[in-house]
This record gives structure tokens, C-alpha cells and sequence, in this order.
């Protein structure tokens, strides 16, 4: 009857121990941090065994870790990531020393019958843990040829460990590290992937800066941070096209600083560029909202005024040169007054031809009214009369 028993006993031994290594293989790898892992490991292992206490120790850096511990039956310790570098330092061992570094460094499996006279478990018990463990396994946790790190399982009874548990702790440490390692390789391979996402994200970021500040450039004046010819031609167009489809008057202003290459030449080519900017800004100041104002090059400067008549351009013309002419230019410059020849053009947005060859056709207007004006002894505004025949200066 007592043999009966015995085996009864043994086979509900091993029934569990089998329950505790398929916990194991249900575990989920994704979204858990490791540590999460290892608790429901060790909780797996004391779940279903008659053990008193159990210890995880992986490596970090040069010595053995203790990742978690049983401190009773049943009651799982943890010591996560945040935990301070002193309680690491007092729960960590050796790699070459005592009987856990003996796992580590041969990889197999240390028994300790009694451990009243044990010398190797100096180790533990100058970290004060398992004081009171009579019976020990140290186990390897191995991942193919890898050791990762040594499960420590204790028991208070002498000569508790029978034969069937080297083997069960044997398979639950190979399981566990399998797990362990494929774990730490899915969620490097995910931290791998959000650090490329990230990567890439940040260079489509600055491709597109790229892009946006190429398409200022492009269509921006460097010095001056109006429009530039390009700009104006291709946005201009648009403007046409929104006139004659409402049928409303716009009109061009062609605005050119006269004696401007004196400046370059008496001050130099940074005041003249100072200059440019100061006049730049005076434009600005008096467009609306809607106006278009571009740079050409040099000192020409145009305006695109959509909704407006000759008195609308003839009054924008007029407050231009008379806040350009009011600049306070500075220094040597102060009794310097600027003045400006302006040619004016206006369409009603009526016809049919290309919309390319419409602005060419007004700019080209706006441009003979503008010589005119120097003709006439600059500082001048006109407008464009049909018929007329420009000149060579």
C-alpha cells in the first residue's frame, strides 16, 4: 500500500511538473517586458511543485543579476529595471564564484543534497538568501549553446529532490530560456523596427524641409524675401485667369529705383543691398491683401494688383514713390532721397489668347511705360498708351 502511495504521489508530481512546463509554452511574447515574463515563469514553477523558494540570476555585464525570487511559497519579489544600483549590487554574484557561478560558467546542472555543509553556497548566503535551504538545484538557463542565466530552486527538507526533478528542472530551464531568448530577440527586432520608423519618419521630416525650403527658394528672392521672376510668372497667370473669369480690371506696376548702380558703386554692393531691402519692405507696406509683389532682379521690382482700374494704380504708384522717396537710408546715406520710375498697364480681363502670352503681353506694356519714364527724366509714373513705339536709351 505505502509503495501504491509512492507512485500516486509521483505520478501527481510529474502530472504537474508537465502542467508547470505547459504554463510555460502558453505564455504571450508580445507586449510583455521581460520581467512580466519571468514572474509568470517562476509563478508557473512554485504553482505546481512542492517548492519553498526559487531565484532567477541573469547575466548583466560581468556578473549574475537576480532578476526574481520567491521569498515564500506562492509570494513572487520582483526587482525591475528602475531598481536602485545598491539593491543590484546586493543581489548580484559573480560569474566564476560559488555554486551559481559553477551553472554559469559549465552550463550544467549543480545538486546540493545538504546544504548544512555546503561551502560553495557562501555566494547566496552573503546576499542573505535561502538561509534556511536545506536541499538545492542550481540550473542553467541555456538557449541552444548560450547560457543566459541559473535558476536557483531550494527546498527546507534535506535530500527533498528526487531524481524525476533534475530532469523536470533540466527541461523548465531550457524552455525558459528558449522563451527568454526569443523573447529578447522579438522585442530587439521591435525596438529595431521603431528605431527605423523613427529614422525614417525623421528623414522624410527633413525631406520634406528639404522640399518646402526648395520651393521658397524657387520661388522666393533670396535677398529680399519677395517673389522672384519665376513666381511671378507662374502665379501671375493665375491671377489673369481668376480677371477674366470675373471680368475685372488688374492692373501691373513696374517699379524701377533710378540711379540705383551709383549706390553700388559709391557705398558698395552689401549698403546697396540694404537698400534693396529697405525698399522691398516699403512695397510691402503698402500692398493689400491679394497684391502680388515680386522682385525681378536688380532694382526692378513689379506689382499684380487684381481689382484695380487706372485710379486704383495711379494711386498705388503715387504712394509707392513717396514712401520710397521718404526712406531714412542712414548714415552717409541720410540726405539721400531714392526715387523711382514706374510703369503702369491696365487690362480688363477680356479675350481669349494664351494666359502666357496675355501677361507677357501687359508686362511688355508696363516695361515701355517704365522706359518712358526715363526717357521723360525718371522719378516718373505713366501709363501705357496703345500704339506707342519704345525707344533705345
Amino acid at each position: 500500500m505505502m509503495k501504491n502511495t509512492s507512485l500516486a504521489d509521483n505520478y501527481i508530481a510529474l502530472v504537474d511538473a508537465l502542467s508547470a512546463i505547459h504554463q510555460l509554452s502558453e505564455m504571450d511574447l508580445e507586449g510583455v517586458p521581460e520581467s512580466v515574463l519571468i514572474q509568470q515563469a517562476l509563478t508557473a514553477l512554485v504553482r505546481h511543485q512542492d517548492l519553498e523558494n526559487c531565484s532567477l540570476f541573469l547575466q548583466r555585464d560581468d556578473c549574475l543579476v537576480c532578476a526574481a525570487t520567491t521569498r515564500k511559497p506562492g509570494q513572487l519579489l520582483t526587482y525591475p529595471v528602475h531598481v536602485t544600483t545598491t539593491e543590484l549590487g546586493r543581489l548580484s554574484l559573480p560569474l566564476t564564484r560559488g555554486i551559481v557561478g559553477t551553472t554559469f560558467t559549465t552550463g550544467t546542472i549543480q545538486h546540493c543534497c545538504d546544504c548544512s555543509s555546503e561551502e560553495s553556497l557562501h555566494d547566496l548566503r552573503d546576499i542573505g538568501m535561502f538561509p534556511d535551504a536545506a536541499s538545492l538545484f542550481s540550473i542553467p538557463i541555456k538557449s541552444g549553446d548560450s547560457v543566459l542565466g541559473v535558476l536557483v530552486v531550494v527546498h527546507h527538507s534535506p535530500e527533498f529532490f528526487e531524481y524525476w526533478h533534475q530532469h523536470f528542472l533540466v527541461l523548465f530551464g531550457n524552455c525558459l530560456g528558449r522563451f527568454l531568448s526569443s523573447h529578447r530577440l522579438l522585442h530587439n527586432l521591435e525596438e529595431m523596427i521603431t528605431q527605423r520608423t523613427l529614422a525614417l519618419e525623421n528623414a522624410l521630416t527633413e525631406s520634406e524641409d528639404l522640399r518646402q525650403r526648395y520651393q521658397r527658394l524657387s520661388t522666393t528672392d533670396d535677398l529680399t524675401g519677395l517673389h522672384n521672376r519665376r513666381y511671378f510668372f507662374i502665379e501671375g497667370e493665375a491671377m489673369l485667369a481668376r480677371s477674366r473669369r470675373d471680368r475685372s480690371a488688374i492692373s501691373l506696376l513696374l517699379v524701377d529705383i533710378d540711379y540705383f548702380k551709383r549706390i553700388n558703386d559709391t557705398w558698395g554692393h552689401a549698403i546697396g543691398d540694404r537698400v534693396l531691402r529697405l525698399i522691398a519692405d516699403a512695397l510691402k507696406a503698402q500692398a493689400r491683401a491679394g497684391d502680388m509683389i515680386a522682385r525681378l532682379g536688380g532694382e526692378e521690382f513689379v506689382l499684380l494688383l487684381p481689382n484695380t482700374g487706372p485710379v486704383g494704380a495711379d494711386l498705388m504708384a503715387k504712394r509707392i514713390q513717396e514712401k520710397i522717396a521718404s526712406l531714412d537710408l542712414g548714415g552717409s546715406m541720410e540726405n539721400l532721397v531714392l526715387t523711382a520710375s514706374i510703369g503702369m498697364t491696365t487690362t480688363q480681363g477680356e479675350g481669349s489668347c494664351d494666359l502666357s502670352e496675355w501677361l507677357q503681353e501687359i508686362y511688355r506694356q508696363a516695361d515701355f511705360a517704365m522706359y518712358t519714364c526715363k526717357e521723360q527724366g525718371r522719378n516718373r509714373r505713366l501709363f501705357y498708351v496703345p500704339g506707342s513705339v519704345k525707344k533705345n536709351l
